[in-house]
């Protein structure tokens, strides 16, 4: 049915037919009110018996965040739901449920006739729902989504969610370095502090010394409270994300170590052509042109899909420089923790002969504490610029 057979037919009541987005970007998911056993979509075969046990566990890994999204994220589930409305439909079929809203807004609308009551209320109601078949017609005109597209999307918006969960577990544990940190800040402000009181008792201190020292103690200690919110914050965020419930007491284990030089073993040409093909917004895209049925429409999907090309070539070489740079550092931090692991043995057997004094030791304590810290967030680094890469190679390079 064309759209100016669609004026033709008697109006009568009006009805909704795929008027739905025809993909969506999705944000982070909500709680769920089941245990995770009560909520897999996917069959009993799907996984062995061992694998369901351990996704239905309170222990998350990070290689089960895949799994635990695609099975239990409610974004996910609800787009699984939504999907079905659209699969194995092309693009015409699609467009004729805009079509088939719009004849039944036409067919619905009753102009007054001026002697009627309300007579003005009236005819701005009808012009309303006729400016709203309009624009049901209009997308029905500029319609360029079929199945494929709409699962495309939906693919794209688990990915995300897979990326943004890993992103999160790796924050999770960024932020437990940083308190272990701030931890060592408190115990130095608090030596510092007392050292402080000792040194203005036997009067070789000022009273402002003290309060400087004890200024700085209660900064470290809060810096250490806000450390531990935002723990708290990011393991909710994350557990729920996940399929658990509020309040939900869940390990989360220890990640991957990053590989030291994965570079080494990429061909980024290789790979570019690889993240253009992968990409979900450029499949999109390049069907989008070939479903337009509108000249300036189609004109318009082509541009966009040129200069989106354009877009993933460039931040995949961005994803490719990040990836480099944090090898960088991470080397960087790898022979810095080595000299200070050195100094820190040395420190450890002048202190079993006697030979050391005590506020040295504690100072290389310290000294070696904050490089293991930095070693650690430079790993964490490294891993998150690595998946960053890999994650830009399989589809999910933005296009902008």
């Amino acid at each position: 049915m064309n759209r100016n057979a669609v004026r033709k037919k008697k109006r009568r009541r009006p009805g909704n037919a795929y008027i739905a987005a025809a993909f969506c970007a999705a944000g982070l998911s909500l709680a769920v009110p089941a245990p995770l056993t009560a909520l897999a979509d996917s069959p009993p075969f799907a996984y062995s018996e061992e694998k369901w046990a351990s996704l239905r566990d309170n222990k998350l890994e990070f290689d089960e965040i895949a799994d635990l999204i695609h099975e239990y994220n409610s974004t996910v589930k609800k787009n699984a739901i939504e999907y079905q409305d659209y699969k194995g439909k092309d693009s015409e079929e699609i467009a004729q449920g805009y079509y088939d809203t719009a004849e039944e807004i036409y067919d619905s609308i009753e102009y007054p006739d001026s002697d009627e009551e309300n007579y003005g209320s009236r005819l701005a109601a009808a012009h309303s729902s006729e400016r709203s078949a309009d624009q049901m017609m209009e997308q029905g005109d500029k319609n360029v989504a079929d199945s494929d597209t709409v699962l495309w999307g939906y693919m794209k918006t688990e990915k995300g969610l897979v990326q943004s969960a890993q992103q999160q577990m790796i924050s999770y544990w960024n932020a437990v370095v940083s308190l272990q940190t701030r931890n060592n800040e408190v115990e130095k402000a608090r030596k510092d502090y007392e050292t402080a009181r000792t040194r203005a008792a036997a009067g070789t201190a000022a009273q402002t010394d003290i309060l400087n020292a004890q200024e700085t103690l209660l900064t470290a200690q809060a810096a250490v409270t806000e450390t531990e919110g935002s723990i708290a914050s990011i393991r909710e965020n994350l557990c729920l994300m996940l399929g658990w419930n509020y309040g939900d007491e869940v390990e989360i284990s220890t990640l991957p170590e990053p590989e030291a030089s994965m570079s080494a073993r990429i061909n980024l040409e290789e790979d570019i052509a690889k993240a253009v093909e992968n990409n979900y917004d450029l499949k999109i895209l390049n069907r989008q042109v070939k479903n337009a049925r509108v000249g300036t429409v189609q004109r318009s999907y082509e541009t966009t899909l040129k200069s989106s090309e354009e877009a993933v070539k460039s931040n995949v070489r961005s994803a490719w420089q990040s990836l480099l740079l944090s090898e960088n550092q991470y080397a960087q931090a790898k022979e810095s923790f080595a000299l200070e692991e050195t100094g820190m043995q040395s420190a450890e057997r002048k202190k079993a002969a006697g030979t050391i004094s005590a506020n040295s030791y504690q100072s290389q304590a310290y000294s070696y504490a904050a490089a293991r810290a930095e070693l650690d967030k430079a790993a964490l680094s490294l891993l998150t610029a690595q998946l960053a890469y890999q994650w830009a190679v399989d589809g999910l390079a933005s296009s902008v």
